[in-house]
């Protein structure tokens, strides 16, 4: 079948009329407030983990940086330098003011086994975990499900 010349640009007027109403849609949708991003941040922390059973103790240094909406993380053990976990934490959902997140990781190596840090990583990489943000007077907070609060932005 030949298609004939005014079929052609009808077809072409369709899809530049359905391109004009949702142009706006996607507009509106792109920069709605939940898409926004604040100023990216960086900044460190110390965290660790304490066995009461075993009197044992792991210290981490983690450094975390913003960047387009996704958390840069880096955790390396000043104990170990052969223990490094590189990976980003991506934002799959916002809810009851509570932002959830899934962890990806990029690197992850460790010289030693039955880290108690091994039980957590493995947890946020299959499931998502969430962050409230909230503030105490002036001084925005974030915390997490695991009753982790930080002061934000991290200090530099």
């Amino acid at each position: 079948m030949k298609w004939l010349p005014v079929q052609r640009v009808n077809l072409l007027l369709s899809i530049a009329i359905l391109l004009l109403i949702a142009a706006p849609f996607a507009w509106q949708a792109l920069n709605s407030p939940s898409m926004v991003r604040g100023p990216d941040v960086e900044g460190t922390f110390q965290m660790g983990f304490y066995d009461l059973k075993s009197q044992s103790k792991e210290i981490y240094d983690s450094r975390l940086k913003t960047t387009r909406g996704t958390i840069l993380a880096t955790i390396i053990s000043p104990n170990d330098s052969r223990f490094v976990l590189k990976g980003t934490f991506t934002p799959a959902s916002k809810r009851n003011n509570k932002l959830y997140f899934y962890l990806t990781p990029v690197y992850y190596s460790k010289a030693q086994q039955s880290l108690m840090i091994d039980s957590l990583v493995d947890q946020l990489m299959h499931t998502t975990f969430w962050m409230e943000p909230l503030s105490l007077g002036t001084q925005p907070l974030v915390v997490g499900e695991s009753g982790a609060i930080f002061l934000y932005p991290l200090k530099k």
